[in-house]
């Protein structure tokens, strides 16, 4: 299969060379930073572009791995009468589907659930993907796509999708804020952050066999008072940590009674 990628970010940096190495060409990379598209295009095979009107007609797919605010701003600038309905399809958990539907009637999501940084290898072959389309034929192309690189595929709407994100925004991006609170405040006592890492490490491993619910410790979910009270007097020169914990806290022992 012949594919555009229109993105060079963190999603388009694994994808693409996933997709490259399970056999599928690339024809041009776009990113509106040279650099970004060059770099990728070169690993892929492909012609960097960085404005969306030069990106050509006639790929079999243009993978769409951009930020929700720049997807319809390119596509603005890209798709014209004359493609004829080109097969588009983004990466997105957030946006829905339909979000495609004014430039083609042929379009599809492939939504990787995966926390992405640079120079983080992943195994792509247990990348869970999502895919979605706009009728069987489309849904049966992206089905086959995804499986060309993982064995973790399955379909999932619009709005399950949206669910899905974000649950994911609570159990990855909001957790590692907390890892960051936490380095923060062991810095200022010269503590080093590694200290934490078998206890997030257990953290996140015994969630495979329990619930979050009955894998739930510390003071709040006992109300221990008198703990609570202790970490609140070592919070009391940094307010905002005050109210995180406290909110925290109230939570925790609310899903607990």
């Amino acid at each position: 299969m012949l594919i555009t990628l229109i993105g060079a970010g963190r999603v388009a940096n694994h994808l693409g060379p996933a997709l490259h190495k399970a056999g599928h060409r690339f024809g041009q990379v776009f990113s509106r930073t040279m650099a970004h598209a060059s770099d990728l295009a070169m690993v892929l095979g492909a012609e960097a572009v960085d404005v969306p009107s030069a990106i050509k007609p006639g790929a079999d797919l243009y993978l769409c791995a951009l930020s929700d605010d720049a997807l319809t701003t390119v596509l603005n600038d890209m798709v014209s009468p004359h493609w004829n309905h080109p097969l588009l399809v983004h990466t997105a958990g957030s946006l829905p589907l339909s979000v495609l539907t004014p430039y083609t009637n042929r379009a599809g999501v492939l939504y990787p659930l995966q926390t992405f940084s640079p120079a983080r290898q992943l195994d792509m072959a247990t990348l869970p993907l999502f895919v979605e389309a706009t009728d069987d034929t489309t849904l049966q192309l992206i089905n086959t796509l995804a499986t060309d690189i993982s064995r973790v595929v399955k379909p999932l709407a619009s709005e399950e999708r949206l669910t899905l994100h974000l649950a994911a925004v609570f159990a990855c991006n909001f957790v590692n804020h907390l890892y960051g609170v936490a380095g923060s405040l062991l810095e200022e006592r010269g503590l080093e952050f590694s200290l934490l890492l078998p206890l997030i490490d257990e953290t996140a491993s015994k969630v495979h066999s329990l619930t979050p619910r009955e894998a739930q410790t510390g003071p709040a979910v006992r109300n221990d008072q008198r703990v609570i009270t202790k970490h609140l007097q070592a919070l009391s020169q940094h307010p905002e940590r005050v109210a995180l914990y406290q909110l925290l806290s109230e939570h925790i022992h609310q899903q607990s009674l």
